[in-house]
């Protein structure tokens, strides 16, 4: 019996081996490697405001209970939450600076001229004026103030117009010296100055086609994509349409994009509106089984990332002693993961743009929302009907979100089971690689 279950294991351990030359080679292409060294880069940023976002969950009203765990430090709640809406609610600021510096070291020019032209880039692509401020005194009169920019697209959201930003600043660069279009000055002056001005002519190539496509056009890349999405995601609440939802939501997370809130910006308008049903509905004596519907704004944290990050967390623990630099990784994303922030996992793996995982991650994130849904609709797992905190823990939040439900609490530890299995093989050919990477010295 155990030499059956070796052999198919071996067997499907032979398959993914046959497709890791593929995988490999395409986490080499020059931007996939520059994207995925920019967020590593930019994990420290994204590490300390989820943190901060742990800490700020139990001294806050609503963070994990109605009441603040730790009441003495809920004064300073709003400073910690601040401290994660200056990290990664805007992660993409620092995600794109650092994907210009290490997108230009790759192509062999300056990494300072890269990331400023990234920068300017990703501002001229994504700005949205709110106009001035209005500043109310103490005596109750209005006044005008500070003008501002609208950032709604500078955290997980933007992280798609940071790329397109990135590579299109750093190729138009990278042409423009190439073909010797840039301002050269004698080889006395300071590299420093030098570099300045031979940026010059390229910056301007830049500001032409950003600010053609976000100004002359009116082309905003965020909202686009969401608008794209509505007519797939109509407002159905079937099996079918949510695990379309679960399997884009994972294509964008495994491309560096926060599936959540791009598919969030379609959806979330009839979740919220569906869970509002269900609490009147309970309220007014429907039995938890006979509730109007199975797709509430909770019901993808019983499968998404207890089935995909959960695995890896623990993959990432087993692979420590090969891979030493695992361990303090994990003990790292620990904290963040048990509440359903997963940043660090993808990020600081990273789990995006890897080639290894790029498979595992979108099936198991697919197969295990279909099984939630079904086991939610045939009464398995109860409707939810209290919409909790969104960082309650997955198997609290199964539980309580249906009033006490044993299989909303059953349901997350199938689906980390089905993620540990679909994940092993993948995972094994990742630590080969990363092995034969450590042993050669490549980065």
């Amino acid at each position: 019996m155990d030499t059956q279950k070796e052999s198919l294991m071996d067997k499907v351990l032979e398959k993914v081996d046959i497709i890791a030359g593929p995988m490999t080679k395409f986490g080499q292409i020059p931007f996939v490697r520059a994207i995925v060294n920019g967020m590593i880069a930019a994990l420290p940023v994204t590490m300390v405001g989820s943190l901060f976002l742990v800490v700020y969950l139990f001294c806050s009203d609503g963070g994990i209970t109605a009441h603040a765990l730790l009441p003495f430090m809920k004064p300073w709640a709003g400073d910690l939450a601040l401290v994660n809406s200056l990290s990664m609610g805007i992660m993409a600021v620092y995600i794109v600076i650092a994907f210009g510096a290490e997108y230009a070291d790759i192509k062999g020019f300056s990494r300072t001229t890269g990331s400023v032209g990234a920068f300017f880039a990703f501002i001229l692509l994504n700005y949205n004026s709110v106009g001035q401020l209005v500043v109310k005194a103490a005596n109750g009169k209005l006044s005008a103030g500070a003008n501002a920019f609208d950032i709604t697209y500078w955290g997980g959201a933007g992280l798609i117009t940071a790329m397109i930003a990135g590579a299109i600043a750093i190729n138009i660069i990278n042409f423009c010296y190439k073909k010797h279009i840039v301002i050269k000055l004698p080889d006395s002056v300071p590299p420093a100055i030098s570099d300045s001005f031979s940026a010059i002519i390229p910056y301007f190539f830049i500001t032409l086609v950003c600010w053609g496509i976000r100004t002359i056009v009116g082309l905003n890349i965020p909202l686009l994509v969401s608008e794209m999405l509505l007519p797939i995601l109509s407002a159905a609440d079937n099996i079918f349409v949510y695990t379309l939802q679960q399997f884009l939501s994972a294509l964008l997370w495994i491309c560096g994009l926060h599936g959540d809130n791009i598919t969030g910006a379609v959806t979330n308008v009839f979740l919220n509106q569906w869970i509002a049903d269900n609490n009147t509905a309970f309220m007014a004596g429907t039995a938890v089984r006979n509730l109007p519907h199975v797709w509430t704004p909770n019901l993808c944290r019983l499968s998404q990332w207890v089935s995909t990050c959960w695995p890896i967390l623990v993959y990432m623990f087993m692979s420590s002693k090969k891979l030493p630099h695992l361990k303090p990784l994990g003990l790292i994303c620990l904290p963040p993961a048990i509440f359903c922030i997963i940043e660090p996992i993808m990020f600081g793996l990273p789990v995006v743009m890897n080639g290894f995982l790029l498979i595992p991650f979108v099936l198991t994130h697919t197969l295990t929302a279909a099984l939630t849904y079904w086991l939610t609709s045939i009464g398995f797992v109860g409707k939810m009907y209290m919409n909790l905190p969104w960082a309650t823990p997955s198997p609290i939040l199964g539980y309580l979100g249906a009033g006490g439900s044993i299989g909303g609490f059953v349901v997350v530890f199938i689906n980390f089971a089905i993620g540990m299995i679909i994940f092993y093989p993948f995972w094994k050919a990742y630590e080969k690689a990363e092995i034969a990477k450590m042993e050669t010295g490549e980065e």
